[in-house]
């Protein structure tokens, strides 16, 4: 009884507009600055705002009476196999996230006062 076996040949070669479009995806996936992560969120952490201080008069910086403040730390710890890592997040990020619950955090890196830093832009649950 004969076998319908695919031989080598079988499968037609690919073209140079093939190589091309394949080379073309691999350089661009190469090149993009992206970062993934998943990984439980363990704890959050909002920290104390910080006063807005005058360069030259050192004085916190008042509007119409009122003490200005920067807006305050916000983070995640999340656990991996492997690891555990603290995000910075947004107001509206860290607000989504909740503690116990696994995420794929995707973003990018830059640099943040001279410091690589991840900024991410997306969070969703898995």
């Amino acid at each position: 009884m004969a076998e319908n076996k695919k031989k080598d040949f079988d499968v037609a070669p690919a073209t140079v507009e093939d190589q091309h479009e394949q080379m073309r995806l691999f350089m661009e996936s190469y090149n993009r600055n992206e970062v993934k992560i998943a990984g439980t969120v363990r704890s959050k952490y909002l920290g104390e705002p910080k006063p807005k201080v005058d360069k030259e008069t050192k004085q916190q910086i008042l509007i119409d009476g009122i003490p200005q403040f920067w807006e305050p730390f916000r983070s995640v710890s999340i656990t991996f196999d492997g690891g555990e890592l603290d995000i910075k997040l947004t107001k509206e990020q860290f607000e989504q996230v909740q503690e116990g619950v696994r995420y794929l955090f995707v973003g990018t890196k830059g640099l943040n006062y001279g410091q690589v830093t991840d900024k991410f832009h997306s969070i969703t649950q898995i």
